[in-house]
């Protein structure tokens, strides 16, 4: 059975240490330990573990509260905090952004695991709750083989063959398609839900591409009608699996 992946982000070195012997004890897998929020979602264009465990006193520009407001706009990762900070105005901020768990330090053994345990649950009965809804959604959206976009001041109807590849800008998105592009202002995540995973996979934090658009791979980027699209490392194994190598 595959080890579930845990991040830490956590910039007290010692405390960052002990976790990490807890986690290999509970035989997770620590992809990786950070010690800031904004080398947290500088990873995430790459990696995406199942969990992460995030400090809430963070230094640098973004404290874990802020970090965790930026993973609920992009990411649908659980998260657990670790605070020494027990305050009601710190946890009023901190519930907002909806983590599984909130651990206050020095962290035991025990109450870790069965935090680590809910959260992995919650988040695997949340997944399977959505998959039936999301396939059902593929089937209504995309009526006929197309779909409509606002180009200017009119609706113009894109076939989904046409479709290369969808690229994420911030909270708006671009439909790359062989006639032309659109920007629409819905995320790739939200996108990727719609879009039938049969024919699209997602490759990349910021990249959706249809598979039978790729016309070559080099290194860690597909090739597409001459453009390159980069590879994250977390999606490359399942990407060689879709494509049929001889």
């Amino acid at each position: 059975m595959q080890k579930h992946k845990i991040l830490i982000v956590e910039d007290d070195l010692v405390i960052a240490k002990n976790l990490q012997m807890m986690l290999k004890k509970m035989d997770y897998q620590v992809t990786q330990v950070l010690d800031s929020g904004e080398a947290l979602l500088e990873v995430l264009q790459q990696e995406i573990p199942d969990l992460i465990l995030l400090d809430i006193n963070l230094a640098g520009a973004l404290d874990g509260i802020d970090t965790a407001q930026q993973l609920k706009k992009t990411f649908d990762i659980p998260f657990i905090f670790l605070t020494a900070l027990s305050d009601r105005p710190t946890l009023e901020r901190a519930k907002i952004t909806e983590p599984q768990a909130y651990l206050i330090k020095p962290v035991e053994s025990e109450p870790l695991r069965n935090a680590i345990e809910i959260a992995l649950y919650k988040s695997a009965k949340n997944n399977e709750a959505t998959t039936k809804p999301a396939e059902a959604h593929q089937e209504s959206f995309f009526m006929n083989n197309h779909f409509f976009v606002k180009a200017k001041n009119r609706l113009e109807k894109v076939h989904l063959e046409d479709v290369l590849w969808l690229e994420a800008k911030d909270i708006y998105c671009v439909i790359k398609t062989t006639k032309g592009q659109y920007v629409v202002s819905h995320t790739l995540k939200k996108l990727e839900k719609q879009f039938p995973s049969t024919s699209f996979m997602r490759v990349h934090r910021s990249y959706m591409v249809a598979l039978d658009s790729i016309d070559a791979i080099e290194d860690n980027n597909l090739i597409i009608k001459e453009q390159y699209i980069p590879i994250g490392k977390t999606y490359k194994s399942d990407l060689i699996e879709r494509l049929r190598i001889i």
